[in-house]
């Protein structure tokens, strides 16, 4: 009888060590994922306001120029309290539409500072770009472990938030002015 008592407390023992063990492996590999992403999100945040700032001269060059009534004011984007998600989706739509207003007045706008800013804008945007795959690959990592056994169990227990990925439109980039 006395045999069955440590049979069983041993294998309760080897139990509770292999749930902590199962905890602790999921729990660090959450924290690792936590930390891409916060790393990630540094990084599209300094890759978004440098976005800003391109967009913001070219749009000055554009209204110097006068070569177009519809000119995108990205002033709004400055007075908006945006999350990173909404920021990308408005400066995605100004990077189009400038883009357009350029190639239509292209041989009006052919000057060095110009293609300068334009260089930097394509640029800024594969920079983008694979920020925001490293912050998405990231994401969808978590999101795989949430849906799988037993991690789906030690995130709810360890209160993990659930991310968003981006949803990444395509942009125009010009080389027009290049050649």
């Amino acid at each position: 009888m006395e045999y069955i008592f440590i049979g069983v407390g041993i294998a309760l023992a080897i139990l509770i060590i292999t749930i902590i063990l199962i905890n602790r492996y999921y729990n660090n590999k959450y924290a690792f994922l936590y930390i891409k992403v916060k790393e990630a999100d540094n990084n599209l945040d300094i890759l978004l306001e440098k976005k800003v700032e391109i967009l913001t001269k070219l749009l000055s060059i554009l209204e110097e120029k006068k070569v177009d009534d519809n000119i995108p004011d990205i002033a709004r984007i400055k007075n908006k309290r945006m999350d990173h998600h909404e920021l990308f989706n408005e400066l995605t739509n100004i990077h189009n539409e400038t883009i357009k207003i350029i190639e239509t007045y292209e041989t009006k706008l052919n000057e060095k500072k110009l293609i300068s800013l334009i260089d930097k804008l394509n640029d800024n945007e594969c920079d983008l770009r694979a920020a925001l795959k490293y912050y998405n690959d990231s994401t969808t990592e978590i999101e795989f472990l949430a849906h799988k056994f037993p991690s789906n169990i030690i995130r709810s227990i360890h209160h993990y938030e659930h991310l968003e990925p981006y949803k990444i439109q395509k942009t125009n980039s010009i080389q027009l002015l290049n050649t």
